[in-house]
């Protein structure tokens, strides 16, 4: 296992892609050889197992409830350096600063903030931006941080830029190796709208969007305070997001059928519950995983458990929080 490698794992929206680039860009002059993979909660512990050599590095990827304990035995037995750079809410049993790594945990920002952050002494000022791409995207664009990295820029700009590079990862979701490209090209600081490919796919995701929006307008179903669709042609966050808004409900999921599971996107209006907690405490018992913020969240349960999550969110909804 040479320490002359550098694995870097990561989340493939533009947050983690935006962290992975950042990671790269700091730590490029250390280790001549990176590999960058991408993954999530449910899988990240597999694929340390498959993809990990020397250093490792894993940014934007929350830690899953039924998978701590075998990560836990992982990183302890791994001979390399892990460190671990994230902004979910942590296990509800579980702190996230006893993990066997270096930790750079923090809750209310972003994860490509928080990277640009970690490495800020082996980053120029002007990959702020980058960060700022991945900070927008994710929603976490009001934070101090933010607020100061944005004075150095036009925000216009700024906006235009994290616009395109998250149209643009929408429209290429499993497209691992398009995103690793996307990861070396922002690693070099590099305009995402200078990128034809990148443009092309965002101008393509922009008119996808529209379709699911009346998609979503025709297929939702409304149980109580959540609103729902079945396998939306297009993104599940947006799918979820304009079920919620265009029903005025509190919560709204749009689900995809893998086999005889559903993987699912959940978003909230804030502060009616929180969809991190709620997830992580139901699934487990319905036999699956789940969690993420408390406003927008993710879950993988068994299809014949769908209606009983409709029905413990509901109740949750109804339950005064305190």
């Amino acid at each position: 296992m040479g320490a002359d490698e550098l694995t870097i794992i990561a989340h493939g929206d533009s947050d983690g892609v935006c962290s992975a680039a950042l990671t790269a860009a700091a730590l490029r002059g250390e280790y001549p050889v990176i590999m960058v993979y991408f993954s999530h909660p449910a899988d990240l512990t597999k694929d340390l197992k498959e993809f990990a050599r020397g250093d490792v590095v894993i940014v934007d990827i929350a830690i899953s409830e039924s998978h701590v304990a075998e990560l836990i035995e992982f990183m302890g037995a791994y001979e390399g350096q892990i460190t671990y750079i994230d902004h979910h809410p942590g296990p509800l049993e579980f702190s996230i600063k006893d993990l066997p790594a270096r930790v750079f945990h923090e809750e209310g920002a972003s994860a490509s903030e928080l990277t640009y952050r970690y490495f800020s002494r082996k980053l120029g000022r002007e990959y702020s931006r980058v960060a700022l791409y991945g900070a927008i995207a994710d929603y976490l664009d009001q934070t101090e941080w933010v607020r100061t990295a944005l004075s150095m820029w036009d925000k216009r700009i700024i906006y235009f830029e994290a616009g395109v590079l998250s149209q643009a990862l929408e429209h290429s979701r499993k497209l691992h190796d398009f995103k690793r490209r996307v990861v070396n090209y922002l690693s070099e600081n590099r305009l995402p709208s200078q990128n034809s490919e990148l443009l092309v796919r965002a101008v393509q995701q922009a008119a996808q969007n529209e379709e699911l929006l009346h998609w979503v307008e025709r297929n939702v179903v409304v149980e109580g305070a959540v609103a729902y669709v079945i396998d939306p042609p297009g993104s599940l966050g947006i799918a979820a997001t304009l079920a919620k808004g265009l029903t005025g409900s509190l919560i709204g999921l749009a689900a995809e059928r893998r086999g005889d599971k559903y993987v699912m996107s959940l978003r909230a209006v804030k502060g009616v519950i929180d969809l991190n907690k709620v997830l992580r405490k139901a699934v487990k018992r319905l036999g699956g995983t789940g969690g993420g913020h408390p406003e927008a969240a993710g879950a993988r349960i068994p299809v014949k458990a769908f209606e009983t999550l409709i029905m413990i969110l509901n109740k949750e909804v109804m339950t005064p929080r305190h």
